[in-house]
């Protein structure tokens, strides 16, 4: 509670029982300072919270006793959100950043006073790089983008949430013409090609790169080498066409003709969809290979992270951390459930030969009772994510168990 809803309540509780009360101003600072003098020096740097400048120590500590560590009110994820009511949950954006979904506050924010803006622990790019190890590596770049050499983050990400993926604050282009100018010249740069609506980051890293103009280093061939007209239309009389020489899937696979034959399997990915091969590889340039639009553990995540079968934020152990999804699924098609490069135990015997050589049988031979089918590997173990280790999802030490073996 806050400090003065402290008092009325006491007020009410003495007038209840008919009592007199006369309320005592406290000087705060002065009572807290006695055995907290490092505190007072806090008031003198750059950026002081509010209610620590005016001297309200109880608007966030109980000066007798609380529940809470350093005698705070309520928990300081709640602490915080009764004040900042616009980062609470359900009032943040479609891309929320993990330290204001889950209100941890204080990863990011000192709590009294900082020598830096918004009361930041650190400087932005300092701050950023606790988490975000990957800038370190921009940084090392022939070529770094001017707001990331600068530190200056919250140029294009808010740091709490966005209606945009990735935290940007604007969509593309229209962040991009923030500072870089469209104009004749610039669509002169391109080819002729309008960029007023384009998507800059599919030909461009926005953070560094080894190539000039911060063209990323994954480049498709004919894009390299500048023939366009190997997936474009030719130029129209008088101006110019961008259009594509067909569908995108015919586009691609007139070079790419292994991916036909996916198309024959009993599961195939994409191959349907009208962006089809454009859902996942970038066209022109691309941050991985094979012409990704993301790393896989990015790309993958951003339809794959639903439901129960992938990995969720309350999962305490994360399977096959850092490997990519491509280690175990197709990513194009294939004959078995959920794009699995084979089935049964001999997906997770490739890597994990030794296990259940002398512990719970599994194959053909044992059946698993609750579907009749033979028992596997997954039969116990989640693919993706689980509550308890080797990745089970029920504790191993009855309920897993039970599940077969009722008697």
């Amino acid at each position: 509670m806050k400090r003065a809803t402290v008092k009325a309540a006491l007020l009410l509780i003495f007038a209840a029982v008919g009592v007199k009360a006369d309320v005592v101003n406290v000087d705060e600072p002065a009572v807290c300072y006695n055995c907290h003098p490092n505190m007072e020096d806090l008031t003198k740097k750059k950026s002081v919270h509010d209610v620590f400048a005016a001297g309200e120590c109880s608007s966030c500590h109980n000066p007798h006793a609380s529940r809470h560590a350093a005698l705070l009110n309520e928990d300081k994820k709640e602490l915080c959100l009764s004040c900042h009511d616009q980062f609470t949950l359900a009032n943040l954006k479609a891309h929320a950043h993990e330290p204001a979904r889950t209100g941890d506050c204080l990863s990011c924010h000192d709590p009294h006073a900082s020598d830096h803006s918004n009361l930041l622990k650190f400087g932005v790019d300092s701050l950023c790089n606790q988490c975000h190890q990957e800038v370190k590596d921009w940084l090392k770049q022939t070529n770094v983008h001017a707001p990331v050499a600068s530190g200056k983050c919250a140029t294009c990400h808010d740091p709490h949430s966005s209606d945009n993926e990735a935290l940007l604050a604007k969509k593309v282009p229209a962040l991009c013409f923030g500072c870089h100018e469209s104009g004749p010249s610039f669509e002169k740069i391109h080819g002729g090609y309008k960029v007023s609506n384009a998507n800059c980051v599919t030909c461009h890293d926005p953070h560094a790169s080894s190539q000039k103009s911060l063209l990323m280093a994954n480049q498709h061939a004919p894009f390299k080498a500048g023939k366009c007209d190997a997936c474009h239309a030719p130029a129209s009389p008088g101006g110019s066409s961008f259009a594509l020489a067909g569908s995108v899937e015919e586009v691609c696979t007139k070079c790419h003709v292994n991916i036909k034959s996916e198309r024959q399997k009993k599961y195939h990915h994409n191959l349907d969809d009208a962006r089809s091969c454009l859902n996942c590889h970038n066209p022109h340039a691309a941050p991985a290979k094979p012409m990704l639009s993301a790393k896989q553990s990015i790309m993958c995540m951003k339809c794959h992270f639903i439901g129960d079968k992938f990995p969720k934020p309350h999962d305490a152990y994360i399977t096959h951390d850092g490997m990519d999804c491509t280690n175990c699924h197709t990513p194009h098609g294939s004959d078995n459930e959920r794009y699995l490069k084979t089935d049964g135990i001999d997906l997770c015997s490739g890597c994990h030969e030794d296990a259940h050589r002398t512990s719970h049988p599994v194959g053909e031979k044992v059946i698993d009772p609750r579907n009749g089918q033979p028992l596997t590997c997954l039969s116990c173990h989640k693919l993706h994510g689980a509550d308890f280790k080797q990745y089970l999802p029920l504790n191993p030490q009855m309920e897993l168990c039970i599940q077969c073996h009722r008697r």
